[in-house]
């Protein structure tokens, strides 16, 4: 995997962070006595609408059918050549408070304790204002897509699971039957019974100002390469009242995430499907969008060396997290709660220097965890081992440390109390004793970026001068600042799909400019 670095925040590259800041002081600067796009070139429109909407994962096509539903004309592009952005790659998981699944279970929530446990993961760096939103809003969007149709995986009970999740105080995660391509399917399901349609390969090259700093509109490239965003036709689209980028992050841009933090280089994959890439951002800095926390780049815990991207690996990896044990190869001991935020987990695993060991034994995997365990043997990233002398021989881990941490870990299971590292042991979780043992290598991949534009509490795009750029809205892994310096996990869909539905409500009750 190449050697391993410090995961620590940095700096953000002095020399690129003026050069930055000259390129979006010109174009906040350039302008004409028309619309001005690029260097100040005037702009005769090709075609036009009331809203564009650039990206179609969670956020984008939320936006539309908010935008829609706000009664505006809604174009939506995307520069890859099929819908569904980086979403539709995702796991789903969904963090939703104060919600009828727990209510049913017994569970008591609040969202001052969801906000809590987004400040404690982002190290206090979030938009406290924005991670209030995202839990106040996160039922009744759960609600919403549920009811389009949204199926959520159930337990032994047949009630819906809630899941227990790094980094949260509570049961509040609930998984998707069919994961994030469940809930872009019901999304584009939704969108074209509104007689919205996705137009691809339409690469966004320029946002169009006029004099004053309103958006206009855009100029895109139709009929790129998607894989060489090369070719295709220029063609300027008016938006008469709004454009709203829900373009996703840059974990697949090598080029600019080294700019950022210079460890994270090819040597580490990224889980996002391809085109997780930064044009869209580029475009919005030039256009004078002020930039935040670009250089917090979360690494995701849940993946193998073993399996090339997301691959399969994280489906089972993440189930054994609530129940199973990781522990260091080189001494067999636990080092970190398997339970604890993204960051402090992926900092943890990287000190160590090398993969770590998950084993757990497959009683204690969920059933729909089970569905990928075969699939993950046969590509080589999970074994099925029958004893833990085996797992010792076979990794190359020290035989009695491995043995005696075991056995102090069922101590804690058996008592629900972790007293090495805190974990919070699930109720039905049980020893780790009886084969099959499920094993897998563990170490991080680039997988979300926190960084992008700042947005005010509309989800207005704001300038260097701290003002808001009108007629542009943003939503999703763009929008940077919500989630500080280490997004808590399975809180990106309600963030998405919260901030794409206000970004659409926001941009179709704008003043339309012509």
């Amino acid at each position: 995997m190449g050697e391993a670095g410090n995961l620590s925040r940095r700096n953000f590259i002095k020399n690129g962070a003026v050069a930055g800041a000259g390129l979006m002081g010109l174009a906040a600067l350039a302008g004409c006595s028309k619309a001005s796009a690029g260097q100040g070139a005037a702009v005769s429109w090709d075609e036009e609408t009331d809203v564009i909407v650039v990206g179609s994962g969670y956020a984008g096509f939320a936006a539309a059918i908010a935008a829609f539903e706000g009664d505006a004309e809604v174009r939506i592009i995307d520069k890859r050549d099929s819908d569904g952005g980086n979403s539709i790659k995702a796991d789903g998981d969904f963090a939703v408070c104060c919600s009828s699944p727990q209510a049913d279970q017994g569970i008591k929530d609040s969202v001052d304790d969801y906000v809590h446990d987004m400040l404690v993961a982002g190290l206090d760096l979030n938009d406290v204002e924005k991670c209030r939103v995202i839990a106040e809003k996160s039922n009744e969007t759960w609600e919403w897509v549920s009811g389009l149709g949204v199926q959520w995986v159930k337990n032994d009970q047949g009630k819906i699971d809630l899941l227990p999740y790094g980094g949260h105080s509570n049961y509040r995660t609930m998984k998707p039957e069919g994961a994030g391509q469940a809930i872009v399917g019901v999304l584009r399901d939704k969108a074209t019974e509104l007689g919205l349609k996705v137009e691809c390969r339409t690469l966004l090259k320029e946002l169009v100002r006029d004099e004053n700093g309103r958006v206009l509109g855009i100029v895109v490239q139709k009929g790129i390469n998607e894989t060489t965003l090369t070719g295709g036709k220029s063609v300027a689209i008016k938006a008469k009242k709004a454009v709203v980028l829900a373009t996703g992050g840059f974990s697949g841009d090598v080029a600019w995430r080294m700019k950022h933090d210079p460890k994270l280089d090819e040597s580490l994959e990224s889980t996002n499907r391809f085109g997780a890439t930064s044009e869209a951002l580029q475009v919005a800095m030039r256009s004078g969008a002020l930039t935040v926390h670009l250089d917090w780049i979360q690494l995701g815990p849940w993946c193998s060396p073993d399996d090339g991207g997301f691959g399969l690996a994280w489906t089972y990896i993440d189930a054994g997290f609530p129940r199973g044990v990781v522990v260091a190869r080189q001494t067999g001991k636990r080092f970190v709660s398997e339970l604890t935020d993204r960051k402090r987990y992926c900092d943890a695993i990287v000190a160590n220097g090398e993969p770590s060991i998950q084993i757990v034994d497959q009683r204690n995997l969920p059933t729909w965890a089970l569905e990928y365990l075969d699939q993950c043997i046969e590509v080589g990233c999970t074994w099925r081992i029958d004893s833990i002398e085996e797992i010792a021989q076979k990794f190359d881990i020290p035989l009695e440390p491995l043995k005696e941490e075991i056995a102090r870990y069922n101590t804690f299971v058996e008592n629900k109390v972790d007293e090495d590292f805190g974990k919070k042991i699930p109720a039905n979780a049980l020893p780790v004793a009886e084969p099959p043992y499920c094993v897998t290598r563990v170490w991080p991949k680039v997988h979300h970026t926190m960084g992008g534009v700042k947005t005010d509490a509309e989800n207005r795009v704001i300038d260097v001068s701290l003002n808001p750029i009108e007629g542009l809205y943003a939503a999703g892994e763009v929008a940077g600042g919500i989630h500080g310096a280490c997004r808590l996990g399975s809180c990106a869909t309600a963030d998405c799909l919260i901030n794409g539905r206000l970004a659409g409500q926001n941009a179709a009750a704008s003043e339309s400019w012509s």
